[in-house]
């Protein structure tokens, strides 16, 4: 077929006949008019990019090549040369300003019309590159509204604005792909710690993009700009960002080595050898998917690990390292119920110790690329993908891949319990993905498709910002105190986003977080933690519940209604007042613990004055058995036709009823039938209005009676999480304050 006869198809990833529909869309349509088509399948329509493309993409550079009419008349060098574009931050406020830069912009922008009628020739170098960057999925073929627009490239980084104004007159210029549903309001993250800064401007147009190679980019237009990389990593690239770090950065990144270390064991990547901790030496860490891969017994010495550690050990020797830290190797991985009483004691506390492992680390190698132990670090022992190279009009463009964040968000390594904690304790990292190493500190982050010489530029914004803090923090920062508030933002958050991720083994629950609650009580809950709730200082945490929102609910039956969802499962050897103690996504959302202001400050909404009351209180915590002293009471709850809270069973459907009681965060009990329940109160808040009652908000604990698991009698266990709001005072329900005992 020849190329100037077909087109490139971005849904089938192949080479059509550009007179012809393409065939995968057709039967696409039909199935939608059939009724086969699946809702995922809906938003889900563009085939992924493959090895097969690099492929076909070659082989087209082979043949004649020109740009097609459309390309011709967008004249891509143009926007290179002559375009001004505006970050979202920085658009004129004026609405006939704002109009006229968007004017003055269209004529740099490729409008790409409806994605189904697209039609990129095969013969067109441009066309070629808009191929390569196009998204892979969540666009329909009725998509409309996409353009490549131009942009500066500094605005792919967080806190651009801290960048020096002539940096960024001369930043290189780069072209997107941008919808119109992508377009937001100016957003800035603020600083939890700071009040003299405006806060973080946040990184715009990050995904796959077309830049002019430097050496042929326009005068005054070479700041940040792209590169090709190699298909193998260039070490000395990774070692000069490196270098930047530890020769500029010590009081940010560079960890003291405490003596728990010399606990744990290293393998001495040149004597292939598992050795106690050498005194004060300087190691390199792995964080990796594990997918159910372990090494075989003697794996080190015959050299049979699985990939990816094999290829961290080639890394370490390239880094001029000489020990290496990885849990398959250096934690007891026996069977926990084949473990002596002296081993589980040391897996234990080594497991205690992760957040000083990776917090201490010279550098920590992150696998982003592949599903299991055994997909290597890409560039290492495996090419990365291509980035595809055009010459037009005599200078050269290529394509450079998304900032390596978004590649993060998109691998199995981000969706991993265990990995969490890795990479949010680890003060250095390098990320190995299939397309590009990235390099990431406290202080700056940058891959190597980037010019290096945004590193001086990129360490000089603030470290203190919610962004940097979710995503990083130096969680032993003393800037951070332990009375402050926002600490407990910080300690949900991360319990938070750590319970939406997945683990093989349940038993992992608080395994794979003990390095990060450590590192939490080191420095801000000195009273540390009890199953994972630091309930010493903040009992209000009792009040967790599982998420709605976030994963998608699991249906008892297929066709069920969205009401009718399973009870989460329950976790064994674990108690079920603690969030690790139950599968699922929870959320701390419900009480006014994320939202103190709303009791400290008095006021709600309305004007209403709210008051904060009946919050347990923490009497202490023996094994699995925690024993609270705070309000009970019992309820008749009635869950159809509405979800309502009786002090008894009514009589009949008309009686008055106490108040509407919803389930977790759902606007409905979904697992709890009519009947009645004895409930502990977590916390009431009290609205009044210039000193008049206006309703009681009562978060509660539903509480199921059963025998104590070591014979000392009956104990409650935790069923699930209710609110009942009513507009008669609670006092009615008459609740009594007791001691409770909760397994």
């Amino acid at each position: 077929m020849a190329s100037s006869d077909s087109r490139l198809c971005i849904f089938c990833r192949k080479l059509e006949p550009a007179s012809k529909p393409c065939p995968r869309q057709t039967s696409r349509d039909e199935a939608k008019g059939s009724d086969r088509f699946g809702p995922e399948e809906q938003f889900n329509q563009l085939c992924p990019l493959s090895a097969d493309d690099e492929k076909l993409l070659k082989q087209l550079q082979d043949r004649p090549s020109s740009l097609c009419q459309r390309c011709a008349d967008y004249s891509p060098l143009k926007a290179f040369e002559s375009s001004e574009p505006l970050p979202l931050g920085l658009l004129p406020e004026d609405d006939d300003k704002f109009r006229d830069y968007f004017a003055r912009l269209k004529s740099y922008e490729l409008d790409l019309g409806e994605l189904g009628s697209l039609t990129l020739q095969a013969s067109c170098p441009f066309c070629r590159l808009i191929y390569r960057i196009m998204p892979t999925e969540g666009i329909r073929p009725d998509t409309k509204g996409m353009r490549l627009t131009p942009y500066r490239a500094y605005v792919r980084h967080a806190g651009w604005q801290y960048l020096p104004e002539k940096t960024k007159a001369q930043s290189a210029i780069f072209l997107g792909l941008r919808h119109f549903s992508h377009m937001v309001h100016d957003l800035q993250v603020p600083l939890l710690f700071s009040d003299n800064e405006p806060g973080l401007q946040s990184p715009e147009m990050t995904g796959p993009a077309i830049c002019l190679a430097t050496e042929d980019a326009f005068s005054g237009r070479q700041e940040y700009n792209g590169r090709l990389v190699e298909p193998l990593v260039d070490f000395d690239f990774a070692r000069n960002g490196l270098d930047v770090c530890w020769k500029s950065h010590k009081e940010y990144c560079i960890s003291t080595k405490p003596k728990e270390l010399f606990t744990t064991k290293m393998i001495d990547v040149l004597e292939r050898k598992v050795i106690p901790y050498p005194e004060g030496c300087e190691y390199v860490a792995l964080s990796y998917t594990w997918g159910g891969i372990m090494p075989e017994e003697g794996a080190l010495d015959k050299k049979t690990l699985p990939r990816t550690i094999e290829d961290s050990i080639t890394v370490t020797k390239m880094l001029g390292k000489r020990y290496l830290w990885v849990d398959a190797l250096c934690i007891n991985q026996k069977p926990w119920d084949t473990l002596s009483v002296q081993e589980k004691a040391e897996k234990t506390q080594q497991l205690a110790m992760m957040d000083l492992i990776y917090q201490c680390a010279a550098v920590t190698l992150v696998a982003l690329s592949g599903q299991n132990s055994n997909a290597g670090l890409c560039g290492v022992s495996r090419n990365r993908e291509m980035q595809l190279q055009e010459t037009i009009n005599g200078r050269k463009l290529f394509t450079i891949p998304a900032v390596v964040e978004d590649e993060m968000a998109a691998s199995a390594w981000d969706t991993r319990a265990w990995t969490f904690q890795e990479g949010m304790l680890s003060k250095r990292s390098l990320f190995f993905s299939d397309k590009q190493l990235g390099i990431s500190c406290q202080r700056f982050g940058a891959p190597d498709a980037y010019d290096p010489s945004c590193y001086g530029h990129l360490s000089d914004r603030p470290m203190d910002s919610f962004r940097q803090l979710m995503n990083g923090f130096n969680l032993t920062d003393t800037k951070i105190s332990v009375t402050n508030p926002e600490r407990i933002l910080l300690y949900t958050g991360l319990i938070i986003d750590y319970t939406s991720r997945q683990m093989s083994w349940p038993s992992d629950s608080l395994n794979a977080c003990l390095g990060l609650l450590s590192a939490l009580q080191r420095r801000l809950f000195p009273t540390g933690f009890e199953w994972g709730l630091p309930l010493r200082e903040l009992p209000l945490t009792l009040g967790w519940s599982h998420d709605w929102a976030f994963p998608e609910p699991k249906r008892l039956q297929k066709d069920s209604p969205p009401w009718d969802i399973a009870r989460p499962q329950r976790r064994e050897g674990f108690p079920s007042w603690s969030w690790c103690g139950w599968e699922g996504h929870v959320t701390f959302g419900q009480t006014s613990l994320l939202d103190g202001s709303l009791v400290t400050a008095g006021k709600g909404r309305g004007g209403r004055d709210v008051t904060s009351d009946m919050v347990p209180e923490f009497v202490g915590c023996e094994g699995k058995r925690l024993t609270v002293k705070g309000y009970v009471c019992k309820f008749y709850i009635r869950t159809e036709p509405f979800s309502e809270a009786f002090l008894k069973k009514p009589e009949n459907e008309d009686e008055q009823s106490f108040g509407i009681v919803s389930e977790r965060n759902f606007p409905h009990p979904y697992t709890l039938k009519t009947g009645e329940y004895e409930c502990l109160v977590v916390e009431r808040l009290r609205h009044t209005q210039e000193g008049k009652f206006v309703k009681d908000t009562v978060y509660m604990i539903v509480l199921d009676r059963v025998q104590s698991q070591d014979g000392r009698g009956e104990v409650a266990e935790r069923r699930t999480f209710v609110t009942v709001q009513s507009d008669i005072e609670f006092e009615k329900v008459m609740p009594v304050k007791r001691v409770v005992h909760l397994e």
